[in-house]
């Protein structure tokens, strides 16, 4: 009997026409709706490098006794095994189904090596899952690599030679493709790409032929791939450091590569996943350092969002279903597709749409337009969520500097929320360049104040969509601002300054100066992390230090950067919030926020003359900043003691962000 739990979230995720948009006062008679139904597996899932194929799962597990070693469950019984228990490293996981019937994993390892750094041999293995039985599949020593298997087929590819390997698991025989990288079979034939070149190939193992599928100019090349049997779909890069999806039906009749999205820089933030299955494209896009699962029907050509995974989580395609785990549990995503056709609206009146909610959470949208999406606990009850397009904003409500970009949203719900929501505005156009981008925010219109006030906001890699997170139903649009101020022009940190006022995380002086050579406070400082890390201030009545009461301006922003572990005070209690900082206390406290690792063996100071005026409570941060490109020096100096300007503090703030992948450069 099927063990799974079923857990039902429906979502309403509308995709926009292809072909255009329609014009405004225009209803369209009929809309393709996507919907999803999720159902969690009673199986535990603590690891990475997750595979699936039906029932049967491989993963390489990462905590306690066994982490590191190569693990298989089955979502039908429950059951979950350890296949390597040697405790040397392991690698590259895949599970199939044999000639037989029967359950097979396949996988690299080094028990018969050192795993040391230096030692970059690895072994090819397979074990039966019913016979129980263990076999080494190469006869090479040398880096064997990423095996896939398919019936009584396992394929994979050695380093640095580039040469390719073809083993059948029933007769025990094993060919040399010649060379290629990254080989996948299927239905029997392997794609790869080729060994001196960035094309596509195919092999038949039937007629042990090789063929061209894909032939590209010398500029470009393909950068990864998936293969389901039929269809293929990869990441094309060029030299430009631009990338495009593109997939290729092979069981049509003239097979020919469609593009599915325009080539766009590829940034910091830039996942691998991807999968393709009977019609459908999934690979995760960076929104900042958030990945969406962003879905295509292959066949209308549509995009529609499928939610937010962690890249560790995601899986593929298991058949029809997408399947990922979230919360160390296998979840099987079923993708509905409806049409809807839309009544018009009685004369005089307006049409009214809403979406309930439940316990469990989901997602209100209206095409790709806008969407709110709801964790589980947001509602205690069936809530209904409505969204409302306004057309018009009044100028004389916006401040200097402030410009609407010709998207507004209103929305309600019957329920408190409980805790925040995530809200998405798609452009119909993208951003003309890199400043519109990083000066896109959301804003919110107070009633209370009849003020827009800012909300956040984070722009896709495409300049193309704007999320963040709200707590309160209400006006929500995309604005963009743009502060000057009249002591920064021609200064070496104009951009980053005005960059991180548009996102109000400094601000400007009541003269309309910004004064970029005055020192920043500790508090000060504080805050701008807090900012620019996004994280949701709340009044507390935790006092982590004995001067700054709950009264200060900045009580809020410091217990919050306390509470996250970035800040520490001095001794008795105290955090000198009105202290000019020190460029050594600037770059611990960006370490922290940052999340860098801290390396004491580093040698990033080496070459600053000035590096043992370093304490050595701020040393392994010094070396991180430095070594992330986040903190430079004065030439050959550090100045670790000296106190940091107000420009400077930008311009690491920024860095910051554009290591986050959250501004970007033309």
């Amino acid at each position: 009997m099927n063990k799974a739990t079923k857990k039902w979230i429906i979502v309403l995720l509308t995709a926009g026409l292809l072909g255009g948009v329609i014009p405004e006062g225009q209803l369209a008679s009929a809309e393709t709706v996507y919907t999803y139904k999720d159902e969690t597996s009673s199986l535990s899932i603590v690891g990475s490098n997750i595979k699936i194929d039906g029932e049967h799962v491989v993963w390489r597990g990462n905590s306690g006794k066994l982490r590191g070693q190569i693990f298989y469950g089955n979502t039908r019984t429950g059951q979950t095994q350890a296949i390597t228990t040697h405790g040397k490293m392991t690698d590259s996981p895949n599970v199939g189904i044999n000639g037989k019937g029967e359950a097979t994993v396949v996988w690299i390892d080094k028990r018969n090596d050192s795993d040391d750094a230096v030692n970059l041999n690895w072994d090819v293995y397979s074990y039966n899952v019913s016979t129980k039985k263990e076999t080494k599949l190469n006869q090479n020593t040398g880096q064997n690599s990423t095996p896939s298997m398919d019936v009584n087929d396992v394929v994979w590819q050695t380093f640095p030679s580039y040469t390719m390997s073809l083993y059948n698991l029933a007769t025990g025989t094993l060919t040399d493709l010649g060379l290629g990288r990254d080989p996948v079979v299927k239905n029997g034939r392997v794609i790869y790409k080729g060994g001196e070149d960035g094309d596509l190939y195919e092999y038949s193992i039937a007629t042990g032929k090789h063929s061209k599928i894909v032939d590209l100019p010398y500029t470009e090349y393909v950068a990864r791939f998936v293969y389901n049997g039929e269809e293929v779909l990869w990441m094309q890069s060029d030299l430009d450091g631009r990338g495009k999806y593109t997939y290729i039906d092979l069981s049509s009749s003239n097979p020919k590569p469609v593009d599915l999205t325009k080539p766009v820089k590829r940034g910091q933030y830039e996942y691998v996943e991807m999968s393709i299955s009977n019609g459908t494209a999934v690979w995760l896009e960076a929104s900042g350092d958030t990945p969406i699962m962003r879905a295509v029907d292959l066949k209308s050509g549509q995009t529609y969002s499928l939610g937010l995974t962690k890249p560790t989580g995601f899986i593929g395609f298991n058949g029809d279903k997408l399947a990922f785990v979230n919360n160390g549990k296998l979840v099987s995503r079923e993708i509905i597709r409806t049409e809807k056709t839309d009544s018009p609206p009685a004369s005089g009146g307006t049409q009214t749409d809403y979406t309930v909610i439940g316990p469990s959470g989901g997602v209100a949208a209206k095409g790709q337009a806008v969407r709110l999406e709801f964790d589980q606990g947001t509602f205690e009850s069936d809530t209904r969520v409505t969204l409302e397009k306004i057309s018009n904003i009044h100028s004389d409500q916006l401040p200097k500097g402030l410009s609407w970009t010709g998207v507004a949203w209103k929305w309600t719900a019957d329920a408190k929320l409980m805790k925040p929501a995530s809200l998405t505005f798609e452009l119909e156009q993208s951003l003309n360049n890199a400043d519109m981008a990083n000066r896109a925010g959301i804003y919110r219109f107070d009633e209370s104040s009849g003020r827009w006030v800012y909300c956040g906001g984070t722009v896709d890699a495409l300049w193309k969509t704007v999320h963040t997170k709200v707590q309160e139903p209400g006006l929500y649009g995309i604005f963009l601002y743009s502060p000057s101020f009249k002591d920064i022009n021609g200064h070496w940190a104009k951009k980053e300054v005005e960059v991180l006022a548009s996102r109000w995380i400094v601000n400007g002086m009541e003269n309309g100066a910004f004064e970029p050579g005055q020192p920043v406070t500790r508090a000060q400082f504080a805050k701008m992390l807090v900012q620019a890390a996004g994280l949701e201030v709340k009044s507390t009545d935790r006092h982590s230090f004995h001067d700054v009461p709950a009264d200060h301006w900045a009580a809020d922003w410091v217990e919050q950067a306390a509470a996250a572990g970035w800040i520490k005070g001095y001794e008795g209690g105290l955090f000198k919030p009105s202290a000019p900082i020190t460029r050594a206390e600037m770059m611990v406290m960006l370490a922290n926020a940052a999340g860098l690792q801290k390396d004491e063996q580093s040698d990033s100071l080496a070459g600053y003359k000035d590096a043992g005026l370093v304490r050595d409570w701020a040393k392994p941060s010094v070396q991180a900043t430095i070594k992330s490109g986040l903190i430079k020096g004065n030439g050959d100096r550090l100045n670790p003691g000296a106190t940091s300007t107000r420009a400077e503090a930008a311009m690491v703030i920024y860095r910051w962000l554009a290591m986050k992948g959250e501004v970007f450069n033309d």
